[in-house]
């Protein structure tokens, strides 16, 4: 489903990002974690060419691209990204909009579906994330947390093969966060491959398949997810973790 491979990322001088190799399998679920200037939010919007890489390759899909330091051309941006949704920090919706026009904006002007059936498809989506009684709200008249799922919705939407979630609870207040992950726990149980960047390490506990530690733009410690959160074997993943305890 994703595989990365020699993955490199600068930002003039500075080096973000370093000989970074992973792959994710259809339907597992791989966190990312590590301390704040790690490189992870960086790594998840080089999949979705958010940030382009200065070197090494990635495959989405069917679709694959090498970088050289050439820009990929918007057919190869567009074509990646079409395997995937993201859900970022913050919520992204338009202000202007309900939350079903919100949802419905991308497959009816992307993929020219009529508006008819998306507005079904959203009732279906926004009844799984527990917003189809505020489908008519804008967005200034919802929590954050609601905010967020109308956010997970949109991004379902487009019927994603993969989808990327960089720290999507890291804007909320503590409880709010319980209905987010909850969402995307049910996600997990239904099979849907995802990339999520968190720092909540109980939820990484529940619902990763595996857990890639980054520090210093480099994957310090992958594995299984249950040993690198339990028993980790780098000194740098047991000083992180035992940080995150105190």
């Amino acid at each position: 489903m994703i595989n990365v491979t020699n993955l490199n990322k600068k930002f003039d001088d500075v080096t973000v990002l370093q000989s970074i190799d992973f792959s994710v399998k259809k339907g597992e679920v791989v966190c990312l974690i590590g301390p704040s200037g790690s490189g992870k939010t960086t790594l998840l919007r080089c999949l979705n060419l958010l940030e382009i890489p200065n070197g090494g390759s990635v495959t989405i899909g069917n679709k694959a691209l090498s970088f050289d330091g050439k820009s990929p051309s918007k057919k190869d941006i567009k074509e990646i990204r079409s395997f995937s949704g993201m859900v970022f920090q913050g919520f992204h919706l338009f202000p202007h909009k309900t939350v079903m026009e919100n949802i419905i904006e991308a497959p009816l002007f992307v993929k020219k579906k009529k508006k008819e059936q998306l507005i079904k498809d959203g009732e279906i989506l926004l009844k799984k994330v527990g917003m189809l009684e505020h489908r008519d709200k804008y967005p200034d008249s919802l929590s954050g947390g609601q905010q967020q799922r109308a956010a997970i919705a949109r991004a379902l939407m487009m019927n994603p093969d993969v989808m990327l979630f960089d720290e999507p609870t890291s804007a909320l207040d503590p409880q709010l966060v319980k209905e987010v992950l909850r969402v995307m726990e049910e996600l997990a149980k239904e099979g849907q491959t995802m990339v999520i960047v968190t720092h909540e390490m109980n939820f990484a506990r529940r619902v990763a398949d595996k857990v890639l530690f980054m520090d210093g733009g480099y994957i310090v410690e992958e594995g299984i997810a249950s040993d690198v959160l339990e028993q980790p074997k780098e000194k740098r993943t047991k000083e992180f973790l035992q940080l995150l305890d105190e």
